[in-house]
């Protein structure tokens, strides 16, 4: 097994950071966004899609539309970006496959399955997407290679990117929004 979550799920995440990393308020086209995070362009269509459904993204049509944080990065958490395409385990899902978790009556993996699910619970809730923005934020230009166009103040506050301006590129060669 070469992944924890699914590859829908990765990707519903990866694309939602890189918007909150990038331009949690301007519109980033779909193409722009694909190119960014190397996420194949058709299989994202059908996240950005599930997204804007469960009001995590919004989506502007036309020249200069694209798609944005519905709200501020720091009230999108990992657990709402999974749940919008359902990779988000139910509370009392069996590891055994014995239907409903029961403590009374406990499967061979009750235990060690019950600290995972506590533990990726915690994780989802409490990590937001300003959480991951301000950690590439911190890095260093090299750690952050790609994502040097990210200002910690933008970041809060939920406003424009300010430090790349006009034709300026990050350090993979891309257009800083």
């Amino acid at each position: 097994m070469d992944r924890f979550l699914s590859q829908t799920a990765e990707y519903a995440l990866r694309a939602a950071a890189w918007l909150a990393i990038h331009s949690p308020t301007d519109p980033i086209p779909a193409r722009d966004l694909s190119e960014g995070s190397g996420i194949p362009p058709h299989y994202l269509s059908k996240i950005l899609r599930r997204l804007v459904l469960a009001g995590l993204l919004e989506s502007q049509k036309g020249h200069g539309g694209g798609f944005t944080l519905a709200r501020p990065p720091s009230e999108i958490r990992f657990q709402d970006v999974l749940a919008a395409v359902d990779a988000y385990p139910a509370p009392d899902r069996c590891a055994f496959g014995w239907g409903a978790c029961n403590p009374d009556d406990p499967c061979p993996l009750h235990e060690s399955w019950s600290r995972l699910s506590v533990s990726f619970r915690d994780w989802a809730t409490s990590t937001s997407l300003a959480d991951v923005a301000e950690g590439v934020a911190r890095r260093s230009p090299s750690q952050a290679a790609g994502f040097d166009c990210v200002s910690s103040s933008s970041i809060s506050t939920g406003t424009p990117r300010g430090t790349c301006k006009g034709p300026e590129r990050n350090t993979r060669g891309r257009r800083c929004p």
